[in-house]
């Protein structure tokens, strides 16, 4: 326990693929569910601590040339092969990769092994999440990056788990939520990846993303290009659902369709390039 209770004042020590250390991140939690997060985490990852230094560096490199492979996303197969409690830890450790391809492929075969997980013992698939939430915490010291775009892969993927944490996701670009502690992410790249995360569940699971329409909806007027893309990109298939709040939501995307700012956009299992403007014109169904 004294191990466990170190970790929480750990500071943040590693550097984003981009290179610069990170403002503060404001998530404030009680200190009971700290403790419980680190030990969920601990126990985790307790399989992969016990195996053996050659055959993790193995497992390692299986799980990275899946990535890398030509043959994507048909190398995923290779990856099914392996249970999925031991993938966790290779697969954090390649969103930290430097080329963007593998870390976005990380995060779909992520959400491809807690869907096994979960199937296979759905308490530790519930761990997993609570251990994301503590990565998305500044007291827990960890990585955060690439965590917010995991968990909308694994609640596109797996429907109780969206059930049981769509509200937490949605909680981290909204300022004002009050129900589910300060979890609002002051780093704008790190919104970014909840706008992704959001509009992965929004393309899946509409009924739940809806939840986050009005905070979305905030982003289209912001100054960050890729959140104005990634949030018109989630909002597309909430348009009709939102009824009447949809109305002005419109009319920002159609001033939006001649913003020609480009972005990243990550779906359908390819990293692409395309406008601002783009998104918001087929947000709206041109």
């Amino acid at each position: 326990m004294r191990a466990i209770l170190r970790t929480l004042s750990l500071p943040a020590r590693h550097m984003p693929p981009g290179g610069h250390v990170p403002e503060k991140r404001r998530a404030i939690q009680p200190v009971a569910w700290r403790v419980r997060a680190c030990y969920h985490e601990s126990v985790l990852h307790s399989n992969t601590m016990e195996t053996p230094m050659g055959k993790l560096r193995e497992l390692r490199k299986t799980v990275l040339d899946a990535l890398t492979s030509d043959d994507w996303p048909r190398s995923l197969d290779n990856l099914d092969q392996l249970p999925p409690k031991d993938l966790v830890g290779p697969l954090f450790a390649c969103l930290l990769e430097h080329d963007a391809v593998v870390r976005w492929r990380a995060v779909t075969a992520f959400g491809r092994a807690v869907v096994r997980l979960y199937a296979a013992k759905p308490e530790d698939a519930r761990q997993l999440m609570r251990q994301l939430m503590w990565r998305l915490n500044e007291e827990s010291g960890n990585v955060a990056w690439g965590i917010p775009e995991v968990f909308g892969e694994v609640l596109a993927n797996q429907p109780a788990l969206a059930a049981e944490f769509h509200k937490v996701l949605a909680s981290y670009i909204n300022e004002r939520d009050c129900t589910t502690g300060d979890n609002y992410l002051e780093l704008c790249p790190l919104r970014r990846g909840v706008y992704w995360g959001l509009g992965r569940l929004a393309h899946a699971r509409p009924d739940l993303a809806l939840v986050a329409f009005d905070d979305l909806a905030l982003a289209l007027t912001g100054d960050d290009p890729e959140s104005r893309g990634l949030a018109a990109w989630a909002l597309a298939p909430l348009l009709d659902a939102a009824g009447t709040r949809a109305r002005p939501v419109r009319a920002i995307m159609d001033v939006m369709r001649r913003d020609g700012s480009r972005v990243e956009l990550y779906r359908d299992n390819r990293l692409e390039r395309v406008s601002v403007g783009d998104l918001a014109a087929a947000a709206l169904g041109d």
